[in-house]
């Protein structure tokens, strides 16, 4: 008795979001021709909807059962089938995954692991527009960070506090990876460039965190009768454990530049807390130097590093039970350069948290991120203090002691984030019965 054939609803229903090529070779497998297969699928219901916006090859198309679009089921079988197919936006996926699912608008192309602009390569910011286009990736704005991209809510839940932290953390490392780089001889202090604000450093096609010209001997090469330089370039990723999944959009750069004729040599270099042995053993394999902050600053710096991140990760808690925590950490970090001015803020937020709950009764919250759900805008809140009968919502400035909070400053806060804020607190229930103050804080810090 011949085995019943299904339609490409029920395939659907059993397998789940599947590519037309996956579904034809179904077919196939059950004894139809290539052409009889292909017109079986081109026959499929109006139940059956098809993504646009991401090409996959050979022309496949994404299907999916109405309804679905949007669910886990949907991005967990969209995201399998692009890391199969595509390394662009696999390397772009395990990018943004490797941080948390989480990163500045301004690092995209730092993240996406694809050239800004390179003949026969999708462009990073043209990934970034399809992946949005298909809400695996969304865009938005958060008050005292700046414009974010993330990944869906329904795919990565995003601790804010541990982004901002995180975000802290990475300056640092900037700066102690730069200096250390200079000390060691692989570039110089005026030629190196870090990430910052403005402006990406950019090597070839592609950009990183760190991009220097290096004349060491193993970097420099003679053309006629010139030397060449060769460039040093290091990525920071600060993960608990890299993984094998998460390096691959960094070795897809160094890949694609290797690639290229008549560029000259470099050296890579990825940072990290910590790499799964198969990772460190793939980028070994591809000439990346792997460092780890215990490698390069020593195991009790490092620890402390660890420590800061969940102290600013927390710092709610440890403003109320244990203040003088950060300056101990402050001690064992000293060694680091520029300490002072990367924590000047998260410092200030703290004391006056301290400050706050040792005056007043109720509970404090530190670097809180609300939304307004009228409008979906985001804000952060630096100290929110919730007593019985009402909010007291503080924006902090640990400004250095030369400079002062301008009037622009100021208008911004109440036109801009006030407005976010009151909406978002007034919308939470247990807050009805509440009061709301908003007050700004400043101080000079040395």
């Amino acid at each position: 008795m011949a085995k019943e054939i299904r339609s490409v609803d029920e395939l659907l229903s059993i397998h789940g979001p599947m590519l037309t090529s996956d579904i034809s070779a179904i077919y196939r497998d059950q004894g139809l021709s290539a052409t009889a297969a292909r017109q079986r699928v081109r026959r499929r219901s109006d139940a059956v909807k098809t993504l646009h916006g991401l090409p996959f090859p050979k022309n496949a198309k994404f299907l999916y059962l109405e309804g679905e679009f949007g669910n886990r089921k949907f991005y967990d079988a969209l995201i399998k089938k692009l890391q199969e197919t595509s390394p662009a936006y696999s390397s772009a996926i395990s990018g943004l995954s490797s941080r948390q699912g989480i990163c500045l608008r301004q690092n995209w192309n730092i993240v996406s692991g694809s050239p800004v602009l390179q003949k026969g390569h999708i462009a990073s910011e043209k990934i970034l527009d399809r992946l949005k286009k298909v809400k695996i990736f969304s865009e938005e704005s958060i008050a005292g960070v700046g414009d974010c991209i993330t990944f869906s809510e329904q795919l990565i839940p995003i601790n804010y506090a541990e982004f901002r932290a995180r975000l802290t953390l990475e300056h640092i490392l900037l700066e102690t990876v730069k200096n250390w780089s200079i000390r060691m001889g692989f570039s110089s202090i005026k030629a190196i460039a870090i990430r910052n604000g403005t402006t990406l450093p950019k090597f070839s096609t592609h950009c990183f965190d760190i991009v220097g010209p290096s004349y060491l001997h193993s970097l420099t090469k003679k053309n006629t009768s010139q030397l060449q330089c060769g460039f040093f370039v290091v990525d920071i990723i600060w993960h608990d454990k890299l993984t094998k999944t998460h390096v691959a959009g960094f070795l897809r750069k160094i890949s694609t530049l290797s690639s290229l004729r008549n560029l000259g040599r470099f050296q890579s270099m990825l940072v990290s807390n910590g790499f799964t042995m198969d990772a460190l053993m793939l980028c070994r394999s591809k000439g990346v130097m792997t460092v780890t902050p215990d490698t390069l600053l020593g195991h009790d710096v490092a620890h402390a590093l660890i420590e800061l991140l969940n102290t600013l990760s927390r710092a709610a808690g440890f403003a109320i039970r244990n203040p003088e925590k950060i300056q101990t950490i402050f001690d064992r970090l000293s060694i680091i350069e520029g300490l002072s001015g990367n924590l000047r803020g998260a410092f200030f937020e703290m004391i006056v948290g301290n400050m706050v709950k040792v005056i007043n009764a109720g509970s404090i919250d530190i670097g809180e991120i609300v939304t307004d759900n009228s409008s979906s805008k985001k804000a952060e809140i630096d100290v929110r203090l919730i007593k019985s009968d009402a909010i007291i919502c503080y924006e902090c400035k640990g400004y250095a002691s030369h400079l002062q909070v301008t009037l622009g400053d100021v208008k911004y806060w109440l036109e801009k984030q006030v407005p976010i804020i009151r909406a978002s607190q007034q919308y939470e229930q247990r807050f009805n019965n509440k009061d709301h103050i908003n007050r700004r804080d400043n101080a000079p810090l040395p």
